[in-house]
């Protein structure tokens, strides 16, 4: 089993057998214990969330600080702004994440190291800071191997080269990760007399790293002379050819392959050359998907590895091998008259998670953020544009601005993420719009489902462990009009990292561009 092998190959002075994130295909891939409890601290992979291949990340604040299912003596996160925006039940994690242990004094969460790029709000819960680059500073690779830009008309990958030279105590993290590979010795990052294997950092790991023989992180140009495509040598002069194309590598397929590549055998043979593919067989799309009939029947008792008993039922439920439908998980006894509407809440589309809201360009049109109601849900709660509002969920209240909107449905209300700040936080002022008219619907999502049989599971999909985002139920109820016009809740301002100098009062950003007699350059 899964289990027995990551027992027998972890530990002190070991390195994992392969990568910390798979596919299971039947219980027996699980990492669970012999009586079938986890062995990640989000729970991943165990009978909580079986297929979680992504993880459970807005679980581990929650875990550690309970210590379930164990305690930990370092929390390392990278750019995950789990005091804020990553998080459900916002506040509650912020509680989490500073509370001590009664009888000891100590932290629950004793050590965090964290690593970002800006001064955000987790920042200021970290024993550890280590300072990252943006993304103007560093060497990046969109992968094949992870999100690439590929089309239907080709696979295709790209890279960012720094076109900008730190100024201050920085490094990528992905060289740091590197070095830290080399320093624990870990076999994929030193050669075999113990030196570093990628001295280069990153750009070096980018050209020379083989996932698996002629397969490396980008496509382009491999091979000795850089003629090959998807799979091929390293090629030292393959990082030039990418800046010289513009930075990225696209490979047009024939027109006879772009269409039913799943039996297409041209692609397939294509596919097979290029290292997508093992051997050019047909993908067979499930309907009927196998694995899942696996794990249902082995909530009937069938085969070695069963759930624990009072994980069956769920799991019983949840695996059905064919698609159905079922109502949310957090609205089990919930009395929907109380919370009419559904909210739902995603990022702005020229915003990568809350980094990009640092663009000084970018923060005069998206500093703030409303709840948006669809016109006729507005008028039966008597408000108007720019009114504002309180929106209750059993988890929590907060108080809003409200804009009106023909488009959206009636039965739902949404809003922005990650505009809203926390005072003091990423080296804003302390009475910037996103920290007073900014905010989260995160502070109203419990990370938790309601106590079903003596246990809450984690407030995501049964099967996958995505976090359940979308299955907020709310009521809105108009402010009174003596109500200041800030957003709620609000919490005491944060103070800055040392040496970091506070933000002008007037940024001129781009002055440089203008002609003189327009402005003055700066």
């Amino acid at each position: 089993a899964a289990s027995d092998v990551y027992r027998r190959q972890t530990g002190p002075g070991k390195a994992i057998h392969g990568m910390p994130l798979g596919y299971p295909m039947g219980p027996e891939d699980l990492l669970v214990g012999e009586n079938g409890e986890p062995l990640r601290i989000d729970k991943a992979f165990s009978w909580d969330a079986p297929l979680s291949v992504h993880g459970l990340m807005h679980m581990v604040v929650a875990n550690a600080w309970e210590g379930d299912p164990y305690r930990v003596d370092t929390l390392f996160m990278y750019m995950a702004n789990m005091a804020w925006n990553s998080s459900m039940n916002t506040s509650e994690t912020m509680r989490m994440l500073s509370d001590k242990d009664p009888d000891t004094g100590e932290y629950r969460i004793p050590f965090i190291v964290y690593c970002d790029a800006y001064a955000s709000e987790m920042v200021a819960y970290a024993d550890l800071v280590l300072a990252d680059t943006t993304y103007l500073e560093r060497w990046d690779c969109i992968s094949l191997l992870d999100r690439p830009i590929g089309s239907a008309h080709g696979p295709g990958d790209s890279i960012r080269q720094p076109v900008l030279t730190p100024d201050r105590d920085v490094r990528p993290f992905q060289d740091v990760l590197i070095e830290l590979g080399a320093r624990l010795g870990l076999p994929a990052f030193v050669r075999e007399d113990g030196s570093p294997r990628y001295p280069g950092g990153y750009p070096d790991y980018m050209t020379n790293h083989e996932r698996k023989p002629g397969i490396g992180p980008l496509a382009g140009w491999r091979g000795a002379d850089g003629k090959d495509a998807g799979k091929g040598a390293p090629n030292p002069d393959q990082l030039d050819r990418y800046v010289r194309n513009g930075c990225f590598w696209h490979f047009e397929l024939p027109p006879e392959q772009h269409y039913f590549k799943h039996a297409n055998q041209a692609y397939l043979e294509t596919a097979t050359r290029m290292g997508f593919l093992d051997k050019p067989e047909p993908v067979i799309l499930q309907l009927y998907v196998e694995p899942l009939q696996k794990f249902r029947l082995a909530a009937r008792g069938h085969g070695a590895v069963v759930p624990p008993a009072d994980k069956r039922q769920r799991v019983e439920t949840y695996f059905d091998p064919l698609p159905f439908w079922y109502p949310p998980l957090e609205e089990e006894g919930l009395d929907e008259g109380a919370f009419p509407l559904h909210a739902v809440t995603q990022r702005p589309m020229p915003m990568y998670h809350s980094w990009g809201s640092q663009n000084a360009w970018l923060r005069q049109i998206l500093a703030r953020n409303s709840l948006y109601i669809a016109r006729s849900t507005a008028e039966a709660l008597d408000l108007a544009d720019g009114d504002w509002a309180w929106v209750t969920s059993p988890t929590g209240r907060i108080r809003v601005p409200v804009q009106l909107m023909d488009g959206v449905e009636p039965g739902t209300v949404w809003t922005w993420n990650a505009i809203g700040k926390r005072s003091g936080a990423w080296n804003l002022s302390t009475d910037a719009p996103e920290g007073t008219k900014g905010f989260l619907l995160n502070h109203l999502i419990s990370e938790l489902l309601p106590e079903r049989n003596g246990y809450r599971h984690s407030n995501a999909d049964p099967v996958t462990g995505q976090a359940a985002w979308y299955d907020l139920r709310v009521r809105v109820e108009k402010a009174s009009p003596k109500e200041r016009a800030e957003t709620m809740p609000r919490f005491p301002a944060q103070a800055m990292p040392p040496g970091v100098e506070p933000p002008p009062a007037i940024l001129r950003t781009g002055a440089v561009f203008r002609p003189t007699s327009r402005g003055v350059r700066s």
